[in-house]
């Protein structure tokens, strides 16, 4: 399974969420442990996220996980290869994020 999609996503709602932040690359590389090349090549998607490293970038950024998840009900080819469960897990991921939001709210 082609897994690009997956680094692109979330490198694009990474570097969306620092913008919103006004921080850039070599401030959150400094604050998340990596080198500013790191950042850019994550934001680009050109470069894997360990599960350490994802969760320290969402705290960093004040970023829900669930909402940097990739979206499965995006219609690309490489996505439709998804297995259904790891579809359904993400779905639900989302569905439990959203009620948790609008419990803060």
């Amino acid at each position: 399974m082609n897994s690009e999609w997956v680094y692109k996503e979330l490198g694009q709602k990474i570097r969306e969420r620092r913008n919103d932040l006004g921080l850039t690359q070599l401030e959150l590389a400094q604050k998340i442990g990596l080198a500013r090349g790191s950042v850019a090549n994550i934001e680009a998607g050109r470069q894997s996220v360990l599960l350490h490293q994802f969760l320290t970038l969402c705290s960093v950024l004040d970023l829900d996980p669930c909402l940097a998840l990739p979206s499965p009900n995006l219609e690309s080819e490489e996505q439709i290869e998804m297995p259904e469960n790891v579809r359904n897990a993400v779905q639900k991921l989302k569905k439990i994020s959203g009620k948790i939001g609008s419990e803060k709210s």
